[in-house]
């Protein structure tokens, strides 16, 4: 899949719940729905959710793959998280998802996009690489595992 076929929805508090369960199937550390609804809130925080655009129900929340969150703060996008289901990764989902994020963020003044991903998450590392993102720092210990601890690599790009 090269993200054809995808609709992307821009999510509101109101799917603080649908953000909580994606969240919790795409990673080992979930966000309770008051975390998604409070971050769904923040000012200049925008949310997108991919699904299938199918001739049933017009894609959606209902058939959601992936999503997402991304914070506007002058003209600097943070994207604080991006998820896919297990069953779908590997499919361009996120590739698309990242395009489509990158490009309201753009429309809305970002000329930078910074992220941070967990060290030993070299798939979606890699991923970011190909989007033209490079590493300006790290964060030690950052992510929790059940075995111990792990870093975050500080990624951006200029757009």
């Amino acid at each position: 899949m090269d993200g054809a076929g995808l609709v992307f929805t821009p999510a509101t508090p109101f799917f603080a719940a649908a953000i909580a369960i994606l969240h919790g199937r795409c990673f080992d550390d979930p966000w309770p729905e008051t975390a998604a609804r409070e971050i769904l809130a923040m000012p200049g925080v925008f949310c997108l959710i991919a699904g299938d655009d199918d001739d049933d129900d017009g894609g959606g929340e209902d058939d959601a793959a992936a999503f997402v969150i991304c914070r506007m703060a002058a003209d600097e996008c943070e994207i604080i998280s991006i998820g896919v289901v297990p069953e779908r990764r590997r499919t361009g989902i996120a590739t698309a998802l990242l395009a489509a994020a990158i490009t309201r963020a753009h429309g809305m003044g970002a000329k930078n996009v910074f992220l941070e991903v967990a060290a030993d998450n070299k798939a979606a590392e890699g991923l970011y690489r190909r989007q033209g993102f490079a590493e300006t720092g790290r964060r030690v210990d950052y992510y929790r595992r059940h075995n111990g601890r792990v870093d975050a690599i500080v990624l951006a790009r200029e757009l």
